[in-house]
């Protein structure tokens, strides 16, 4: 069921017309999708198929122009889901490590099968 990436990161989404960053538990599954989580034994709030919804996975330091980050936050932390209709998602991992190492490699080899 799941690829191995799974873990907490922090998601910038909005509320109330503000962007918030929250943490969330997010789940990559062998079938491409992935599961946006309140923890790990909630269901997922939000669910993306990388294979069709994902047009590409960028690092921080692709992103030109970069919100605001949470205290503590790193640029070289963050990377983003580039999806349809001029949206994405951006997470933030804890670590550099946790970024240049885990997520957008696993984000990436799934989207990049379709």
């Amino acid at each position: 069921f799941t690829l191995g990436c799974s873990g907490w990161v922090s998601i910038q989404g909005s509320s109330d017309r503000r962007l918030t960053w929250k943490e969330k538990y997010l789940v990559l599954t062998v079938e491409g999708s992935l599961l946006v989580c309140r923890d790990a034994e909630s269901p997922p709030d939000q669910v993306v198929s990388l294979q069709t919804c994902c047009e590409s996975v960028a690092e921080g330091r692709e992103i030109l122009d970069l919100p605001r980050l949470p205290p503590g936050g790193r640029r070289d932390c963050c990377f983003a889901l580039i999806l349809p209709q001029n949206k994405f998602l951006l997470l933030l991992s804890d670590s550099p490590d946790d970024c240049r190492s885990s997520w957008p490699l696993c984000l990436k080899s799934l989207s990049l099968k379709h």
